[in-house]
């Protein structure tokens, strides 16, 4: 074979894999498409590729970040994310997103912090008030979440995570408001795994355990990993004297009490 025709084979063979080696943008298209369809994780998965053809895209981590919240693994989304925010750090969206995904992974005073740099980019933003709220409200600041969840619903009347959210704070708080707010979320969507939550302590407070106990279930069947639904389940059923379901709930909050704390030991990590 002579030089010139080794040559040609060598040129036409990387150009053959070079065809067959999806773009970045292909990979972009793809993932979209997958997503649309309802398959985060298998678009997850293509944009792991994009990502590493190209790893410090804007656009793809951007995708990446957002495919990983979807598919509920908050390692890989904050993996994206925190690289990404120290790229573009006056994005708002990019901050909120990595305040969702510290939220996943129990990492709350890192979550607060990510959401509270989010609010002063975007002060304005119901969406990202709403999840600073919902991320006071899980490390237990519910003074500081009132307000900032109330501010969401004047800007955003319909936002029932918003709404939940703000009973959740006032119940905690003793507001008697909350009663209503539960109610005009309830209203909106009867299934919502928090509205339900809030709802089951409201009726726990007023001693009415039966009706405590079935909130409670309907919130974790629309939220399974609710972890504080199974121990306020626990509770109810106690009280209703069924000792066994007590226990089964138990068991289930302290399991995944435990796996949130490996996750924020793995992000400390």
């Amino acid at each position: 074979m002579t030089r010139v025709a080794l040559v040609l084979l060598v040129t036409l063979a990387c150009g053959t894999a070079a065809a067959q080696t999806p773009s970045v943008a292909e990979l972009l298209q793809v993932a979209r498409r997958q997503s649309a369809a309802g398959t985060p994780a298998a678009a997850l998965e293509t944009l792991r590729a994009a990502r590493t053809l190209a790893p410090n895209a804007e656009e793809v981590l951007s995708a990446y970040a957002q495919m990983a919240i979807a598919s509920r693994a908050p390692m890989a989304a904050v993996g994206a994310l925190e690289p990404l925010v120290r790229m573009c750090p006056t994005v708002a969206q990019y901050h909120y997103m990595l305040g969702v995904a510290y939220m996943q992974a129990g990492a709350n005073p890192a979550s607060v912090d990510a959401l509270r740099s989010a609010e002063k980019l975007d002060p304005d933003n119901a969406r990202i008030l709403a999840a600073l709220g919902i991320a006071l409200n899980a490390g237990k600041l519910h003074g500081e979440a009132q307000p900032v969840l109330a501010r969401s619903i004047e800007l955003e009347p319909e936002n029932i995570e918003a709404l939940a959210a703000l009973a959740e704070a006032e119940e905690s708080l003793g507001n008697p408001r909350a009663s209503e707010h539960v109610a005009r979320a309830l209203a909106a969507d009867p299934t919502h795994a928090t509205a339900n939550y809030v709802l089951g302590l409201i009726r726990m407070r007023e001693q009415q355990y039966a009706d405590a106990r079935d909130a409670l279930l309907r919130a974790l069947t629309s939220d399974p990993q609710m972890a504080r639904a199974h121990y306020q389940a626990s509770l109810a059923y106690s009280r209703l004297g069924d000792e066994t379901e007590a226990q089964a709930h138990v068991e289930r909050y302290q399991q995944l009490m435990q796996a949130l704390e490996e996750a924020s030991r793995k992000l400390r990590r």
